[in-house]
């Protein structure tokens, strides 16, 4: 519950492809992962999402060593805070709200922990849930019209 008088913090869930592209590129992902270091929003996730970004940092495209691979995860969990991922009944109740039932938790998450925005690049998360945006949008809620 927030306290009266503060000024209410913008709670964002991040997408696992939200976070990969902040941690291995320049660009809006990595200032919005800034943004979350020092505080200027609320930066969350849950533990199914930070698994696929592990898996895909693994990946051998990226080519990083497991020291890179364990900086950059920390960095991650300075800036976002994890939480638990959801039970298998809540996303059930979920099931028939995506195509990508891959996604389904990731709402679920979303929806759970009461945040204002998803931040994803996934098309069909931004045309079915409420809330879905594009980092660039965020970064301009967030920032005004300086970016």
């Amino acid at each position: 519950m927030r306290k009266p008088g503060k000024k209410a913090t913008v709670r964002i869930f991040l997408d696992a492809n939200t976070m990969v592209s902040g941690l291995l590129f320049e660009g809006n992902e990595a200032l919005l992962l800034d943004l979350g270091l020092t505080r200027l929003c609320d930066l969350v996730s849950s533990d199914y999402v930070l698994e696929e970004v592990k898996r895909t940092l693994e990946k051998e495209e990226f080519n990083l060593t497991m020291d890179e691979q364990a900086f950059l995860l920390s960095y991650l969990h300075r800036s976002v805070r994890v939480y638990p991922s959801p039970s298998s009944e809540e996303v059930w109740k979920r099931y028939g709200i995506l195509e990508d039932k891959r996604d389904i938790p990731v709402v679920t998450s979303y929806e759970m922990l009461r945040c204002d925005f998803l931040a994803t690049g996934d098309i069909e998360i931004l045309a079915k849930v409420k809330g879905g945006k594009r980092t660039k949008e965020l970064l301009k809620m967030l920032l005004g019209a300086s970016v």
